[in-house]
Parts: structure tokens; sequence; C-alpha cells
């Protein structure tokens, strides 16, 4: 347990044995380290502090991505939000007589900061390569899917799948750790003159974010010796980055019973500082409400640089459910601790504000340090941006903040409400930098940015990217979502000027809310476009809507049912069609059959436990590769066949069979393909339930 404090004082770091673990733990840069190292750079990595300065050797933060490459102009929709953001690259060439796809080029010093890619299984035996400085050997030669994994020689967290895990802790040190599908590579690998990397097949997916340095800057190139002689700082860093944080570490100053309208505030110790911790702790029992209608507003030096729900500035969306990253971590009971650094000059003030209609009981506690202020300080800001009944027709860039001045940009956490299940996150970001007029930041989907795949995971937690337990599961998106990403490495450094977007890109033409909390330091007047939004903030929160699929009473699904005949070595599989909006299946799954060849048939046994005559009910699929399928019940036919054929997939509606009666306490569906629409692409059938009733 931790010392008791007074009530209205605040916390001092001092240079206890508390401070002396968190300098050590941190591995902060040494001012006279002047050449850029793969060393220097975890210690960049692991220090909170280093991001509140202007970056000292200067750098800009680019992208490389598999972006559609028709994307060139904005005023030419079709091309801008078009969206074959695969298999796109430089050029190939060949290497020691291997065909190579050449995904990212530079010239000059840098550093990657942070790779994605999809882990696809089938890509098991694809090698990534490395080449520095205009050598013809690549430095690294590895399997990527091994790589990106955590697999690897690059263990968790600096190689992180996101997937469905409460913590990165579960990876460490588990080598049978489920690979997932996004892969995430956070390894610094600095490069002196010039960096290349190709894939020795077709690229997929990819996403590579990195530094490049001034011209002149020393950088000391990455070398397999040089990372096994780094391992005890690699060793160190993934520590620190994995460490459960102490949320009894910071004292709780004041605690108030906020009514609505109410504003509860801390004044910090005057004189150059740096808050280093934040704790907010609500009473057991709150109402989840309170995580969006509770706003936390900072002012430093007399600026007002920070208005965001707690919502989004803890990441946690608004349930009660725990996330952990770098510099934020929400528990179950109520704590929240955002460890960002902030610094000021003079001046600094805390506020808790409830927009509510509901009182809240809350506590706010802070931690400071001491700090240097110099030309190269930052004040810390996060603005709040939200949108109600987003239309995502037609498709479009919805902005998540325009902003003015110098400073860096260093992450954000968005939130998505959904009315239906299909999926919402084909969008692609894009930055722009200092005014230019296309971004340097143009990605391949939105949960590409925000480090998963394909709207494939649950929920996960690791220093720079997090999800909390979503509302929904699997291929559906209703509800609530809420995923971060947090920039260290490749904080975004801007000198006049920096604006995000986030393309609206869903698979159905619905609406949606958006709310999203971005995170940048500034120098003293950098100013954002983004205001308060009190009465966005106020809006009671939802519930998941209702699930519109069929899920009739006492219907039994086809992918549960025995089956007891089929044609030798057809392929019969259980597929998730919950992401699918132009249908409505039950329980979001179906029997998928691939019929190869005319004849090609299987056969259900339904039960039915009295013996008794049922009404027959069938529902299906249709789709672009479906056959025309002949039914039958117990060696009955049922006329007339069914087409399966429709351009795209949708569920049949009802498919009346007739009445028939059991036989030993079964009935026995045989579904057998007769040919093909002239329009189909094949032979294939879905099968999705059911439904039998008791003739009238």
């Amino acid at each position: 347990m931790c010392e008791k404090r007074p009530e209205w004082s605040i916390g001092i770091i001092p240079m206890t044995l508390l401070g002396l673990a968190v300098l050590m733990t941190a591995l902060p840069v040494r001012a006279d380290e002047k050449t850029v190292t793969l060393e220097t750079l975890l210690r960049e990595m692991s220090s909170r502090e280093t991001i509140a300065r202007l970056p000292d050797p200067s750098y800009v933060c680019l992208e490389a991505s598999s972006h559609d490459r028709r994307k060139v102009d904005p005023k030419e929709p079709k091309g801008w939000h078009s969206n074959k953001d695969y298999e796109q690259f430089i050029r190939t060439e060949k290497n020691d007589g291997r065909n190579e796809w050449v995904i990212m080029e530079h010239d000059g010093p840098g550093a990657i900061a942070r790779m994605w890619l999809p882990l696809n299984g089938d890509r098991d035996k694809q090698v990534i390569r490395f080449y520095f400085d205009g050598s013809s050997t690549p430095a690294i030669a590895v399997k990527f899917n091994e790589l990106l994994s955590g697999h690897g020689f690059v263990k968790p967290p600096l190689a992180f799948v996101a997937w469905n895990e409460t913590d990165v802790r579960h990876q460490i040190g588990s080598p049978d750790t489920h690979r997932g599908v996004g892969g995430d590579l956070y390894l610094p690998i600095p490069f002196s003159k010039s960096c290349k990397i190709t894939l020795d097949q077709m690229p997929f997916y990819y996403v590579i974010n990195y530094r490049a340095y001034e011209p002149g800057t020393s950088v000391r190139t990455f070398s397999m010796a040089d990372y096994q002689a780094a391992a005890p700082a690699v060793t160190q860093v993934a520590e620190s980055l994995s460490a459960a944080p102490d949320l009894s570490a910071v004292p709780l100053n004041k605690h108030e019973m906020l009514p609505p309208g109410g504003e509860l505030s801390l004044d910090l110790p005057p004189g150059s500082a740096a808050l280093q911790r934040l704790l907010v702790k609500f009473d057991e029992g709150t109402d989840p409400q309170a995580l969006r209608s509770t706003v936390l507003m900072a002012t430093f030096d007399g600026e007002s640089t920070v208005w965001c729900p707690l919502s989004e500035f803890f990441g946690a969306g608004v349930r009660w459910h725990p996330v952990s990253d770098w510099f934020r971590t929400v528990a179950a009971d109520g704590t929240l601790m955002a460890e960002w650094v902030m610094p000021y000059e003079k001046t600094a003030r805390l506020s808790l504000k409830n927009v509510g209609d509901k009182a809240v009981a809350v506590s706010l506690g802070a931690q400071t340090g001491g700090w240097k202020w110099d030309e190269r300080s930052l004040h810390f800001h996060a603005n709040w941006h939200c949108q109600f009944d987003l239309k995502t027709r037609p498709i479009s860039d919805w902005n998540y903040n325009e902003i003015k001045g110098r400073g860096s940009y260093v992450g954000d956490s968005l939130t998505v409400f959904s009315r239906v299940g299909a999926w919402y996150g084909e969008g692609d970001e894009r930055v722009y930098v200092d005014g230019e007029k296309f971004p340097s930041h143009i990605g391949t989907g939105t949960e590409d940015y925000y480090g998963y795949a394909w709207g494939m995971a649950g929920f996960f937690s690791s220093p720079f990217i997090s999800m909390p337990q979503r509302d929904s599961g699997g291929q559906d998106w209703r509800g609530y979502t809420t995923t971060s990403r947090l920039r260290v490495l490749d904080a975004i450094p801007f000198k006049s000027a920096l604006r995000h977007d986030m393309e609206v890109w869903n698979w159905d033409d619905t609406k949606v809310d958006y709310a999203v909390g971005t995170f940048w330091y500034g120098r003293p007047g950098a100013t954002s476009n983004r205001e308060p939004q009190p009465h966005e903030a106020a809006a009671p929160i939802h519930e998941p809507p209702p699930d519109p699929r069929i899920k009739h009473l006492g219907a039994l699904e086809c992918e549960e049912l025995a089956v007891v005949g089929k044609s030798p070595g057809l392929k019969v599989e259980t597929q998730d069609v919950s992401s699918i909006s132009t249908g409505h299946w039950s329980g979001g799954k179906q029997l998928f059959v691939k019929a190869a060849k005319v004849g090609d048939f299987i056969e259900l046994q339904v039960p039915i436990a009295d013996q008794k005559p049922r009404k027959v009910t069938l529902f299906a699929t249709k789709s672009y590769d479906y056959g025309i399928l002949h039914l039958s019940i117990n060696g009955k036919a049922v006329s007339p066949n069914f087409d399966g054929f429709n351009p795209i997939p949708v569920d049949s509606g009802s498919i009346e069979l007739g009445t028939f009666e059991p036989k030993d306490g079964h009935l026995v569906l045989r579904v057998e393909a007769t040919g093909s629409n002239p329009l189909s692409k094949g032979l294939f059938f879905g099968l999705d339930c059911i439904v039998l009733t008791k003739p009238q």
C-alpha cells in the first residue's frame, strides 16, 4: 500500500526508489548521443518524455503502403475511394536469381519505425529482405510471418499479433500463440544511406512507417551483430513496455459528487514542471455513460489544450472494459490512469466536467516531476470530434483534426457506433503534413491503421495499439467498437500544419456515429480546428441494435445437423456469413457445400422426437457461383428445383418443401446439384436452417 497524502496535495515524484526505477526503466535518451543507433531508438521508444520535445535529430515520418494506385486526386471520387489496396508494389527485380517485389525504398538516412502486414497462412514461406546502404546482400532475410508474429528473432511486444488476447503479456513466452491475421513490428531498424525492402512473392497488403532524417544525420546501420549485442537493452525495453502499471502509485487528491454541469479542478505546482501521471477513479457501479459525459480539460501556461471525454482520452470507449497501452490503463473497477508527459513552463490546471444529466462521483489525482522548459518543449493536446448519423454513401473523408503550428502528432482513439452488422473499416487514413496536396500517409484500411486485419479481432492490448472488448463478435459489427493507435517512433512531426482524415468506407449504405480523440504535442500558440462539443458528449450512449438476422424458435441450423451421406470427396464446411450486409442468416452461419460437378449431393438428418408429420421450411442462400438444386425428403422429390443464382450473396427467404412423415424418428433432406444458371460461375450451394411446424 502507498503512503497516504493530504487530501489536497499534488504528488511530486522525488528521487526515491520509485523515481529511480522509472528512470532506469525508461532508458532516457542522453543529450550527448548524436548518432542514431538501434540502442538510442530503443531508449527513445521507452521514454515517455521524448515525444514531449521536438525531435533531435529532426526527421519526417513517411509511409509506404499497398494502397490502390488509382488514389491520385480527391476531386475524382471513383479513383480516390477505390479499394484494391493489395498486390501493389514499386517494381520487380532479380537478386541472386530470385524474383523480388520492392515494397519500400528510400535514399538517405532513416529508420523503420513500424510495419504492419496480414499473416496469411498461404504466405508462410514468403521471405522479407532488408537491403541497406546499397548493398546487394540483405542484412535481414526472414520469413515475414515469423518476423511479425513474434515467432522469429523479434519477440513480443516488439512484434505483436493483434488478435483475441486480453494482454500482450499472454504472447510473451508462448510460441504456440494463435497467429491471427494482423502482425505488427515495432523493432526500430536504422540505416545510414538507404533502405530497400522486398518480398519474394507477390505482395498482398502492407503498411510501413519510417523516419527520413535530414541529409548528413549520423546513423549507424542495423546489423544482426548489433542486434545481438543490444540484447540486454532489447530485453529491458520489452519488459518496460509490457510491465503492468501500478495504479496505487498516484494519490487521489480530490473526490467530489459532480452534479450536472459540475466541475472538479486541480491546480498543479507552479514553475517549470511536467504532469507525469493522471489518475481518475469512479465509484463502483457508476453508469458507463459517465465515460462519455465526463470531460477532461487541461490548461497549460494559459492555453486550453485538452478537451476530451474520458471515453476516448483513455481509449476505453463507452463500456467498462479493461484495456491497457503504453500511455493509458483502464481497469474494470473504474480506475483510469494516463501517463502522457505534459510539460508546462509556469502554470497548469486539470479539470473534470460533468456535461451529462446525472450526478457522478469521481476522484482526480496527479503526479508531477521536474522539467526544464526550453525551445524544444511542447504542450500536450487532446481534442475530440464527434458526428452522429454520418452517412456512408457517398463514400467520404472524415476529418479527425486539422492543426496549425509546430509540433508532433502522437495518436488517436476512434469509437464507431454501427446500427448494422456490416464491416465499417475499409476506409484509409490520409495524413497531410505542412500543406501537402497529396497525403504522405495513405493506407489500406481503418483496421490496418489500427494494427489488426479484416475486422477479425475482438479485443487486444499492447503498447501502441489496443481494442477493448467490442459489443458484438465475429463479423458482426453492431454496437460500439473502440480502437487506438499511439505513436512514439512513428510520431509525425510537423512544422506548420497537419491534417488527418479517415475515409468512411462501409460495406452497407447506412448511418454510423464516429467519435475520435486525437493526441498531439505543439509549441505554444499551436491550434486545432476542433472546438468543444458538450452536446455530443452528453448524448445518451446506445445499446447494440437487435440482431436483424432470422433466428426462428426451434430452428435447426443446417451446419449443426448430422451429415449422413454425401458425394465422395465433396468439400463441406461451416461458413461465417454474419458480415454480409445483403442478407440475413440464422445465427450468422451456413453450411457451405462446394459442389464441383453435376450430381454432387449431401444428405442431412433432421430429428423429429414425436414421430408426427411436420411441415418443412428450408432457408438457404443465393450467390453468383451457386447452382440449381434438386431437393428431396425421405426420397420424395420436391418440385420445382431451386435456382441458387443471384449476382450478389443474399438469403433465399423461405422455401416451402411440404409436409412429411418421419421415419425412425427423423427426416433425411437430400440436396443435389443438377446444373447451373447460365449466369452462374459454379455449382456451390449454401444451406442456412430448417424450420419444422405442425401442419394445420
